[in-house]
């Protein structure tokens, strides 16, 4: 293992462990907390790994085979990254106010300004990648050798 691996891995042992605890120091242990938990556990890792996960990683594979090279990364960075955000918007869309109140944050209808930040990161993203395509490759960068054959050289 590389010391990269093992440092992510001790990270994100951490991040969970403190996860945990919050969960476990502020929870309150109703039933109906304990079922809103389970349904959260039953149904947010499978609809990622058996509906999100294999979406994108099929969009991916046909927009790869229809998109010109300068706009390919771009579009499935942008799918990857709408994905993300739908999936952390979820519960505040579908459970509004399911905690106590805080003034000026829960108390707003939040799909317009899901909406409105999706339609800004594509607008960006395309505009980006127009500029980039537009201006061909950065300054800067030199053009490519020509890749050699791995045969005998003479």
């Amino acid at each position: 293992m590389t010391k990269t691996r093992v440092l992510l891995g001790a990270v994100g042992t951490a991040v969970m462990a403190y996860g945990g605890w919050l969960l476990l120091t502020q929870a309150t242990w109703s039933p109906r907390y304990l079922l809103s938990l389970g349904a959260w556990l039953a149904i947010g890792p499978p609809a990622h790994d058996f509906l999100l996960a294999p979406t994108l990683a099929f969009a991916g594979v046909v927009l790869t085979r229809l998109i010109p090279r300068p706009w390919r990364t771009a579009i499935i960075a942008g799918l990857v990254a709408t994905g993300v955000v739908l999936l952390v918007a979820v519960p505040v869309l579908t459970r509004p106010m399911a905690g106590p109140a805080n003034p000026g944050l829960d108390d707003r209808n939040y799909l317009p300004g899901l909406l409105l930040f999706i339609a800004a990161m594509w607008a960006l993203l395309l505009a980006a990648t127009a500029v980039y395509a537009w201006r061909g490759r950065p300054a800067g960068r030199a053009a490519p050798s020509p890749r050699r054959s791995s045969g005998p050289t003479r």
